[in-house]
């Protein structure tokens, strides 16, 4: 119903005078329930806090016991027990903020991961029967944990804090509550006379001369002119109507143009829409090959390396443990950072599994600058270059294929590199793929997903730079700014 007709306005009217009404006698009702609403949030914020406690002490208890026993049992329950607690830290904020309860919970987050490594340390050390190494991460690991449960404590004890004042404001507030409702009411009832009033005026005046009109045009006068009104009731569209009549021809023309267009329009539409089944059908298929558990996966290499290790097949041993290293750092969310140690360390796994595979088919040699280990990079931003080097630039050479990994330390930056020997691409490859305009799989969707997310991760201060030809190998640069601090040290 439009409001600018006469029964449109009647209703809009009413339904002002009656909204004006429902928020008096809703405001308690919705103000009292915001305030009970704030309240369970800080409520439901201790219970968070009391989740991730069981889980720290499921998780030391797990890896407490199998440092004493190294049971394939106590292992299991650690992988589970510690992805649960990663799950549940996840959403705890990570950003710099000026509150001081986002700024513990950063410190929790903080304190839960380097926990979690440190663990993570001491169960390969157990493994390698490194007693001085895991008993080292063990004290660590329960220093950290012992920081994690104060952290936790000082967040509940926030968080009760909050809940306490929160209840008391809302007691305060009911009396407020009250006298408002009553002066809306009171405020309501005065405005809708007044509307009524109004309204009723504007109303009658041009019913009276739409009248006059009608009973002209009833005599047979349609010569008689129709008194002009702007305005957009039923009286202004009645005012309109003969000119209309007279435009109805070309209007008619017009008609058939916008059908075309929408014709137009709609066959567009459906070629978009086929467009999309395809994109969808493809997305389906990327789906099927994605369906399986990294947990399980994970699980059945774990239980892989105990067999392995029962049966004293030690290369078979160190295949699945270096396996299930890299799977574990694969998994790791594309937008998270890590530092160039922990991808150098990726790679060397990655590598190892290679030469398992060719034997001296290929030659690696990886050398980084010290100086940039601790730069924090994308995650998995090298592994996927070593890949495409032997997918796709070493593929046809059975001897002779090398790979040079480097690190090296510039002001103002780190520069990673990626070079090989092998079949090269051509500056026009190279410009369409950095352009993003090279759409087939032919080079691989490692290198472009590297090129974006290196884009994206430093707001487009860092870049990716291809060099080489057809037949020269290539080299791919990835040049990483450092932050402010970095520029300083």
């Amino acid at each position: 119903m439009r409001s600018g007709t006469v029964r449109g306005k009647i209703l809009a009217n009413s339904t002002l005078i009656l909204v004006l009404m429902a928020a008096a006698s809703l405001y308690s009702g919705f103000a009292s329930l915001e305030l009970a609403r704030s309240v369970e949030v800080l409520f439901r914020n201790n219970l968070e806090m009391e989740q991730l406690q069981v889980s720290l002490d499921q998780t030391e208890a797990s890896f407490s016991e199998y440092l004493r026993t190294k049971s394939s049992d106590s292992l299991k329950d650690f992988i589970k027990s510690s992805s649960r607690l990663t799950d549940q830290s996840s959403d705890l904020n990570r950003d710099i903020h000026d509150d001081e309860i986002l700024l513990l919970q950063r410190d929790l987050s903080r304190a839960f991961d380097t926990y979690l490594q440190v663990a993570a340390g001491g169960i390969q050390a157990k493994r390698g029967r490194d007693i001085p190494g895991y008993a080292e991460r063990f004290e660590t690991a329960e220093r950290h944990a012992s920081s994690a449960r104060i952290l936790i404590a000082d967040l509940k004890d926030r968080f009760l804090s909050q809940s306490l004042q929160a209840f008391s404001l809302y007691r305060s507030l009911i009396p407020e509550v009250l006298w408002s409702n009553a002066a809306l009411v009171l405020a309501a009832a005065l405005l809708g006379f007044s509307l009524l009033v109004g309204y009723s005026r504007r109303l009658t005046d041009p019913l009276s001369r739409l009248a006059e009109t009608a009973q002209a045009v009833g005599r047979g006068d349609f010569q008689t002119s129709i008194p002009p009104w702007e305005s957009g009731d039923e009286i202004g569209t009645l005012a309109r109507t003969f000119f209309q009549m007279q435009q109805s021809v070309r209007q008619s023309f017009q008609d058939l143009r916008a059908r075309a267009e929408v014709e137009k329009t709609l066959l567009e539409e459906r070629m978009r829409v086929l467009e999309l089944k395809h994109r969808l059908k493809d997305a389906e298929l990327l789906a099927l090959q994605t369906q399986i558990n990294p947990h399980f996966l994970f699980n059945t290499l774990s239980a892989g390396i105990e067999l392995a290790g029962a049966e004293e097949a030690v290369r078979t041993e160190a295949f699945l443990e270096n396996l299930a290293v890299f799977i574990r750092y694969a998994l790791t969310p594309p937008d998270r950072f890590m530092v160039v140690a922990d991808e150098i360390e990726c790679v060397n796994r990655y590598i190892w599994l290679l030469r398992l595979r060719f034997r001296d088919r290929y030659a690696f040699d990886v050398q980084v600058d010290p100086r940039i280990l601790g730069v924090e990079v994308p995650a998995l931003i090298l592994q996927p270059l070593v890949e495409n080097s032997v997918s796709h630039g070493l593929a046809d050479r059975e001897r002779g294929g090398k790979v040079t990994i480097r690190g090296i330390w510039e002001t103002g930056r780190a520069i990673l590199t990626v070079k090989d020997n092998g079949a090269g691409m051509g500056a026009l490859d190279i410009d369409n793929l950095l352009s993003e305009n090279d759409k087939s799989p032919i080079h691989g969707i490692g290198l472009r997903n590297v090129i974006r997310r290196i884009t994206l991760s430093t707001n487009g201060r860092g870049k990716v730079e291809l060099v080489g030809g057809e037949g020269e190998g290539l080299e791919v640069r990835i040049l990483v700014p450092f932050p402010a601090e970095g520029d300083q040290a």
